[in-house]
């Protein structure tokens, strides 16, 4: 069951409910604040707060909704270059921007600093979110397909690892989860069809079924490797 199936946060609420709490409460809104209470952060894994099921529910709601995102609003619909990662940006935004497919990338960069950085990028997302910029996640897309800009992996991307600290840093995405599974050091879930992808390097398992990989060179990204899924159906 997802946030979806709840109408408001008090149905959400009510789940957590037994009917042996409303006996012994005798009052529905009582026993609302006791599950609040009492569940906090350990209640069957973790018990949202309002703010958090509104922020989620509506990000869910989102990615159920047609983008209907057309050609004349994308951001490398001009792209006219010969950098091989750039066209490739442009090639899938269409697709991704429309749900067709979910594309994960890896880059490895030199920050500013000259210290190197690398890390998996949502690239819908990266994509999506840079037509806000307000967003915390905005970057500069018409300046990167002009070559003024580059993408650069950041603390808030899927992984980012600062090879001159040794800080690596996860985080799930508004299309992938995070997920560890026995050998493999990393493995991501499609959060609409559940599809687990496995971007780890030489692995020849099951999993890298479900992402077509492919590697691309660019005198401005040297090497990118970019995993490929086809969404088959949205939960």
């Amino acid at each position: 069951m997802t946030l979806l199936n709840y109408s408001s946060y008090e149905e959400y609420l009510d789940h957590f409910i037994t009917v042996n709490d409303v006996r012994y409460m005798r009052n529905w809104n009582l026993s609302r604040k006791f599950i609040q209470n009492a569940c906090g952060k350990s209640c069957m894994g973790r018990l949202l707060s309002r703010s958090e099921y509104t922020e989620q529910r509506n990000k869910l709601e989102n990615m159920l909704k047609p983008r209907a995102i057309s050609e004349s609003t994308l951001f490398g619909e001009g792209y006219r270059g010969s950098d091989h990662v750039l066209t490739q940006f442009a090639k899938r935004e269409f697709q991704l921007l429309n749900r067709q497919m979910s594309t994960i990338i890896f880059l490895v960069m030199r920050s500013k600093k000259g210290l190197e950085v690398s890390g998996f990028i949502d690239l819908e997302q990266t994509l999506r979110e840079s037509r806000f910029k307000n967003s915390q996640q905005y970057v500069n897309w018409p300046a990167i397909f002009e070559g003024k800009d580059k993408l650069m992996p950041e603390a808030h991307h899927l992984s980012f690892f600062d090879w001159n600290k040794s800080k690596v840093v996860y985080n799930d995405s508004d299309n992938f989860k995070i997920i560890s599974e026995g050998a493999h050091s990393l493995l991501m879930m499609h959060r609409g069809d559940h599809k687990i992808i496995c971007v780890n390097a030489g692995c020849h398992c099951d999993y890298m079924k479900n992402a077509q990989r492919s590697i691309y060179s660019s005198s401005i990204y040297g090497q990118c490797i970019f995993f490929d899924h086809v969404i088959r159906r949205i939960n």
